[in-house]
């Protein structure tokens, strides 16, 4: 493609009303192909010559389009072009215009367009931020008004053709709350509707079914080549957060008056859990529905610790959605990690207390780690330190059934040997913590019982462990000698197959000499409790001497064996 020679020329002839919009294509993709102009000393000429000419594209030669087309080629085209401009000194003087441009398309064009300008939006406000700071408030109108639009969003995209009725948007798996959400709070004093047609007709119509009345439509999400709205689309809903994030950093004022009228609706959003079922069309938006929840989640954790009391009031709320999210999230390794990361940011704050009653749900592997092969390789090592961090703060209020069931689970996790040895230490602190709270769950004899075959098992989990310890050791011990290798030594083990598949790189030896010791101790020392606590409380649990032999027995034996 030859190059432009004339700027000023070609962007004359770019808004020329009588050129078609084949040709306008062509002539804008060759401006694209001539960017790298933008990163000479000639940007300031560039910019004064086709940014007037984008403007006029955008507003009035082109509108927004809900298909596939040319003039929404054309359209994304320009858009693009705009993201692309280096964002120096030279461009300050039309910040304002391209702010305010940019923020046209994202609240009246398609999917598409407003993705990419809305990242046009955040490096603006990232870049220029005394410039721009009177154009944040109508940024976090849109927000608003796309949260408020979420539930007939949701409704609208999974109703099927071949079901006249909206689907249920209760999952047999989710938790249901105690109480109905409220409804959402009106618009904030500054807010104006947005994502309507406007005056001059450059708005894009919302499909049949968005709107804040939540009545969905009984058509599809999209059709071959349908293009979404802005305001009707998760992938907005999940790229507005993190600006939302940053502006609120930015211009600490905004917090206070924005805050009251957008927390609600995003707890109202995090809350719905989508359909039961999602036919093999829906499945992508579905993962999207997942995706835009847990960017939201995240974004309500963020604010757990600096605007603590607009949260307390929601706090069961959110609680009750990330149990529900872990249940109905697609096998997504980005979306359950930044589930799981959002749990751990509750956990660390006095939220925690919100999932207590929501611990026999947790303990349910496919829903904290998923289904997946890859998130259980992957996410297993966070989500068994995250459930042993809860387990530790509710230890004193479980029951012996669920005791049972946290101590299978570690038990198992602590003779995986794909799992790191600081995932089985953490293990081990895990179940020598429950032993004082087995203890005090013996209140009767068939308590007592139930209590003293508990300890019995994680003594015996404890034993198995140094079992290993007696093949492994000898071998951690001449691998310190010189001349040795790791592999060849490594490759005597014994290990079960999924410990293969999920290999992990070497570790330096002086640290993996450190958490066998760490391991070692942890389970010396639990070892020596359940022993001695019997004599400790023989009256208490009624301990007949025979049982106490029994322990005595299997304490010689884990000692023996190292």
């Amino acid at each position: 493609m030859a190059p432009i020679l004339n700027y000023e020329q070609h962007a004359q002839c770019l808004i020329e009303p009588d050129l078609s919009v084949q040709a306008r294509l062509q002539m804008v993709m060759e401006v694209r192909d001539s960017l790298e102009i933008a990163h000479t000393s000639e940007y300031l000429n560039f910019l004064k010559c086709y940014f007037r000419a984008f403007s006029v594209i955008l507003t009035q030669l082109t509108s927004p389009q809900t298909t596939e087309s040319a003039e929404h080629k054309l359209r994304n085209v320009v858009v693009e072009i705009l993201n692309r401009l280096p964002h120096s000194e030279v461009l300050r003087p039309f910040v304002q215009d391209l702010l305010k441009l940019s923020l046209a398309v994202l609240t009246r064009d398609n999917e598409d367009n407003a993705l990419i300008s809305i990242r046009i939006i955040f490096d603006l406000l990232r870049n220029f931020r005394p410039t721009v700071e009177a154009e944040v408030q109508p940024f976090l109108d849109f927000v608003c008004n796309i949260y408020r639009n979420f539930p007939a969003t949701v409704s609208h995209i999974f109703n099927s053709q071949n079901n006249p009725n909206p689907p249920s948007t209760s999952s047999s798996a989710a938790i249901t709350a105690t109480s109905p959400s409220p409804p959402p709070p009106p618009l904030p004093p500054s807010s104006h509707p947005i994502g309507g047609r406007g005056d001059d007709g450059g708005g894009l119509d919302v499909p049949p079914g968005i709107s804040s009345s939540g009545v969905g439509s009984s058509t599809t999400y999209t059709a071959a080549g349908q293009l979404n709205p802005s305001t009707s689309s998760f992938k907005i809903v999940t790229e507005s957060p993190l600006v939302v994030m940053f502006l609120f950093q930015l211009y600490t004022k905004l917090v206070q008056t924005n805050i009251p009228y957008l927390l609600p609706l995003m707890v109202s959003a995090i809350s719905i859990p989508g359909p039961d079922k999602v036919s093999n069309n829906l499945k992508t938006q579905f993962v999207e529905l997942k995706g835009a929840q847990v960017k939201t989640l995240s974004f309500l954790t963020y604010l757990l610790k600096s605007h603590a009391d607009y949260i307390r009031p929601h706090e069961e709320s959110i609680c009750k959605s990330i149990v529900n999210l872990l249940v109905t999230c697609p096998d997504s390794v980005s979306i359950r990690k930044e589930m799981l990361i959002a749990l751990k940011h509750v956990l660390n704050s006095d939220f925690r207390r919100g999932l207590f009653p929501l611990i026999d749900t947790l303990l349910d592997e496919r829903v904290l780690i998923g289904t997946g092969r890859v998130c259980i390789e992957t996410l297993r090592p966070l989500a068994y330190s995250l459930l042993a961090e809860m387990v530790h703060y509710v230890r004193g209020e479980l029951s012996l059934a669920q005791l049972s069931r946290i101590i299978y689970l570690f038990s198992r996790n602590m003779h995986d040997s794909s799992l790191t040895l600081v995932i089985h230490t953490t293990c081990a602190r895990l179940m020598l913590n429950l032993v004082e709270p087995i203890y005090d769950k013996g209140v009767d004899l068939q308590s007592m019982d139930e209590a003293r075959v508990l300890l019995g098992r994680i003594l015996d989990t404890f034993v198995g462990k140094f079992g290993t310890f007696k093949r492994i050791v000898p071998q951690l011990l001449e691998e310190g000698e010189e001349g040795k290798e790791y592999s060849t030594l490594r490759s005597k083990l014994e290990v079960p197959i999924q410990a293969v598949l999920n290999f992990q790189a070497p570790m330096e030896y002086a640290k993996e000499v450190s958490d066998y010791k760490n391991l070692i101790k942890t389970l010396v020392m639990g070892t020596m409790t359940i022993y001695l606590k019997p004599w400790n409380f023989q009256t208490q649990l009624n301990i007949s001497l025979s049982s106490t032999l029994v322990l005595s027995l299997l304490f010689k034996e884990s000692v023996s064996s190292i």
